[in-house]
Formats: structure tokens, C-alpha cells, sequence
């Protein structure tokens, strides 16, 4: 199975619910991003955001194999996040580390 990069954007607020939530199933390093997304057009903003055109939120990245994909996405699906998640995936052609 070829790995993936699994990203969830995100309600800062409910950032570390959903990354607890991802940890019950999975061991693999969960990364937070915060981001500031700007725009006016967004089905996910509130009234204040709307106002100024930016959204606060956090990006989950999990590098996993695409076996797991269906089941964390829905453990964030279920978990008691406030807001909608967004979700892709990328699949990773190569990787390594560099020392």
C-alpha cells in the first residue's frame, strides 16, 4: 500500500479534539498547522469572519497508508468537534530523511 498525506482544515477550537480523536486509532505523528485563510466566500465561516474576510484555522496532517484513511476520517466525522472539516488526501511518491 503506497502512503498518504491525510489533511483536516479545521475550527482552531476544535483542533485538539479531533487530534485526540485521530490518536485512538493511529500512531503515527499527528501535525497541527494554524492558518489564516482569507477570502469572503466560505460556507464554514462565522458572521465575524465573514466580516473580515479571515478564517482562523488549523491544519491536521497525518503521513499514514491508505488503508487507514476511511476510518479516520470517520473518527473525525464522529468525534464532538463545533464546526465543519474539510478533508483531502496527497498521495507521498517518495520520501526520506535527511541526517
Amino acid at each position: 500500500m503506497s502512503d498518504m498525506i491525510l489533511s483536516f482544515h479545521c475550527a482552531t477550537t476544535d483542533a485538539d479534539i479531533i487530534a485526540a480523536a485521530l490518536r485512538t486509532i493511529c500512531d503515527v505523528p499527528i501535525h497541527l498547522h494554524d492558518e489564516a485563510v482569507l477570502g469572503r466566500d466560505f460556507d464554514d465561516a462565522g458572521l465575524g469572519e465573514k466580516v473580515t474576510g479571515r478564517l482562523r484555522r488549523t491544519c491536521i496532517e497525518l503521513l499514514v497508508e491508505e488503508t487507514m484513511i476511511d476510518a479516520l476520517i470517520e473518527v473525525a466525522r464522529t468525534c464532538r468537534r463545533r464546526l465543519p472539516v474539510r478533508w483531502h488526501t496527497v498521495n507521498v511518491s517518495a520520501q526520506g530523511r535527511l541526517a
